[in-house]
């Protein structure tokens, strides 16, 4: 009995030690990712779907180039939040490579449920951590904000931001987008996670609770990251 109870106890042991092994595996932080590993990062449409809780999440054709609305919007401290990957928000002497799609239902400019994904590679970590910090600067400057725009003198959706949630390594912020019928709940997350930065924006009809489907896809790609 008392060598059955010590083989027994043995092997507990390393069972265990087997456990805490896969635990600290998956507690590890994400390798630097090399620029040819971005489009294997973005989510699939079937992912987003399940993120977002809906089906048929139509995928626009990929694009690596920064937008810039800063004729739209001169606040820089909410451009970065108004819109995913600003060209006046992301320094070129220190970012390497974009990788953003779009994908919304239906596949009209009346979508009713809409994602915009990304991931920018950094030449550092550290390089990433100081767009990240600057980032929480410029964000809490835009909590609470209301956005109204005219283009040739048609005003765009309005745009009422809430107030910021913010990690070592996450922003997020809820907004709304439109009005009356046309009211979109949404969320907008930037995240960090070794050289790169995600940055996410996801919307869907009116919703009485704040949607947390931003955050939800930045976490679904950060575990795809090397470790």
């Amino acid at each position: 009995m008392r060598i059955l109870a010590i083989g027994a106890l043995a092997l507990s042991l390393a069972l265990a030690g087997c456990s805490d092994g896969a635990a600290s595996d998956s507690a590890k932080p994400p390798k630097s990712v090399p620029d040819s590993a971005l489009p294997g990062l973005l989510l699939s449409a079937k992912d987003v779907d399940t993120a977002m809780g809906v089906t048929g999440m139509t995928p626009q054709n990929p694009v690596d180039v920064m937008g810039d609305h800063r004729n739209l919007l001169s606040n820089l401290n909410c451009l970065g939040v108004w819109q995913v990957n600003e060209a006046p928000i992301y320094d070129p002497s220190h970012y390497k490579t974009l990788r953003q799609q779009m994908l919304r239902t239906p596949n009209t400019d009346q979508w009713d449920s809409l994602v915009v994904q990304s991931a920018v590679t950094y030449r550092t970590a550290d390089a990433a951590r100081a767009f990240f910090d600057d980032s929480a600067d410029r964000w809490s400057k835009c909590t609470n904000h209301t956005i109204n725009i005219r283009v040739n003198g048609q005003a765009l959706p309005k745009w009422v931001s809430g107030n910021l949630a913010k990690t070592d390594t996450l922003l997020s912020m809820p907004y709304t987008r439109g009005a009356d019928s046309q009211t979109r709940s949404c969320q907008r997350a930037l995240a960090l996670a070794a050289n790169v930065i995600l940055d996410i924006q996801a919307c869907k009809p009116a919703q009485q609770e704040p949607i947390s489907a931003a955050v939800d896809i930045a976490d679904r790609i950060e575990s795809k990251m090397p470790r």
